[in-house]
């Protein structure tokens, strides 16, 4: 086989593998760190401690990584102001320090306070406008129990009011059936009207 018909294949093959390997140092090296909670960390010329201090950075800097040493475990890194280099990897952390983030979490206990305080007196609020519609409800329960009494005396002095005009009627009655009688008793005994006669 012509070793020059391979050259295209393996040609791809290299252009491939070095594209994967740009890739994925560009994506290693966008990847947002930043420096642990220490206020100052030094950072050294090559991956130990043995190496001399090159520099220091403070807490909560955004840094990018560039290589790793997994054999001492220090991380190559690219300060924002352009310097390099090698740190512990205990002092990198992916996400932001707590230097950063003290003063974004005291705000949001803040913002959480002020809710708070609003939400207890909305509460209070709430509370006092339920004790006065209770005594609202009190006063018209009182007020209806008021009502149902005189309801039920006036019914008394109706249903007496009712009994007495029976009395009075049945009274009435009585009167007019004894007249009655001693009326058809006297009758008999009245002297009858003689008939006149008219002699023409």
């Amino acid at each position: 086989m012509n070793p020059l018909t391979l050259l295209p294949s393996r040609f791809l093959i290299c252009v491939i593998a070095t594209l994967s390997l740009l890739t994925g140092m560009s994506q290693q090296a966008v990847a947002a760190n930043y420096i642990s909670d220490d206020v100052y960390t030094f950072y050294h010329g090559g991956p130990s401690d043995q190496y001399r201090i090159s520099g220091r950075i403070r807490s909560g800097t955004p840094v990018t990584v560039l290589s790793r040493d997994e054999k001492t475990k220090y991380i190559q890194i690219k300060t924002p102001s352009g310097r390099t280099g090698w740190i512990s990897a205990d002092k990198v952390s992916s996400g932001t320090s707590m230097a950063t983030r003290f003063p974004k979490l005291q705000e949001l206990i803040k913002v959480n306070d002020a809710k708070l305080s609003q939400q207890e007196e909305a509460i209070s609020s709430l509370k006092q406008q339920s004790g006065s519609l209770g005594q609202e409800n009190n006063n018209y329960a009182q007020q209806i129990s008021t009502l149902e009494e005189e309801i039920v005396s006036l019914n008394r002095k109706i249903n007496g009011m009712d009994e007495s005009n029976l009395m009075r009627w049945f009274t009435y009655g009585g009167l007019v059936a004894f007249g009655g009688l001693i009326l058809g008793l006297m009758i008999p005994y009245l002297p009858k009207r003689r008939k006149r006669h008219d002699t023409w």
